[in-house]
């Protein structure tokens, strides 16, 4: 089982307001079409939000739930990042791929912004029917804040909380992980003898961004190896390594070694 996030920055004009990118949706889509015998079951695209999941929260005053936000604007987040998975499974239909979209809505609840609750059956039944589940972050309802953005980022922790995922791939728009202060070398792996240094190191996106670039993602795959499955955050703007980061062999970006977390507090990794 893999989980494959393809950022925002890539599929979007994430500086633009829902404006999809579909030239580069179609190179992905050909991708996982040639190679679609093997991945079928065994495979849920997350997508990031770009131009959708952090213009509109923004617009409707819906990013943080201590705004001055109006009740008829709450279904904004989620009724736009409707609107992107139907844009992004057209483009992949085009392509006979059979993707079925779930909104993280109806399936996650937060607790201060952290995956609290879940229930994935139908994700589970859409991939023992052969089809490929597509699911985005959204607003989420949450126990204290009300509701809140939940990222992305954030979604394939939840699936390895109740599926035994092999490895997690985050395609962005640079090769790995960097220091803010040398961006000529990524750093190669991630464990537990170094996160603490990468995590102070690490910054947000220099793009709209309501939850946190670089350092999100960093955190929140730490977080995911507690479940032993690797990650690694690798260059998207070559789409073959939506397929290359699967090789066991080869490592390309930044690889976040699983099993991390053992006799790790939660409050060390946030």
């Amino acid at each position: 089982m893999y989980v494959v996030k393809i950022g925002g920055s890539l599929i979007t004009d994430k500086n633009a307001y829902c404006k999809p990118e579909f030239e580069n949706i179609y190179q992905y889509a050909k991708i996982i079409k040639k190679n679609w015998t093997a991945l079928k079951g065994n495979l849920i695209i997350v997508l990031g939000g770009g131009s959708y999941g952090n213009a509109v929260p923004k617009r409707y005053h819906i990013d943080n739930s201590m705004n001055h936000w109006k009740p008829e604007n709450i279904a904004m987040m989620t009724i736009k990042m409707q609107e992107w998975m139907r844009e992004f499974y057209y483009a992949f239909k085009k392509y006979d791929i059979p993707c079925y979209p779930f909104q993280a809505s109806a399936f996650v609840v937060s607790n201060e912004g952290e995956h609290y609750s879940s229930y994935i059956d139908p994700i589970k039944k859409c991939l023992e029917m052969g089809l490929l589940p597509i699911i985005s972050g959204d607003l989420v309802f949450d126990e204290k804040n009300d509701f809140g953005i939940f990222s992305s980022d954030k979604i394939p922790e939840v699936i390895a909380e109740h599926l035994d995922v092999k490895k997690v791939v985050m395609l962005t728009d640079v090769p790995g992980v960097y220091l803010q202060n040398n961006k000529k070398e990524i750093i190669k792996t991630i464990n537990k003898q170094n996160y603490r240094s990468v995590l102070g190191e690490t910054g947000g996106s220099l793009k709209q961004d309501v939850t946190g670039g670089m350092k999100t993602k960093v955190k929140s795959l730490f977080k995911l190896s507690q479940y032993g499955c690797d990650s690694v955050i690798c260059d998207g703007r070559e789409p073959e390594n939506i397929i290359e980061a699967f090789n066991e062999d080869k490592q390309i970006g930044t690889l976040i070694e699983g099993g991390n977390t053992n006799n790790i507090m939660r409050g060390d990794i946030i």
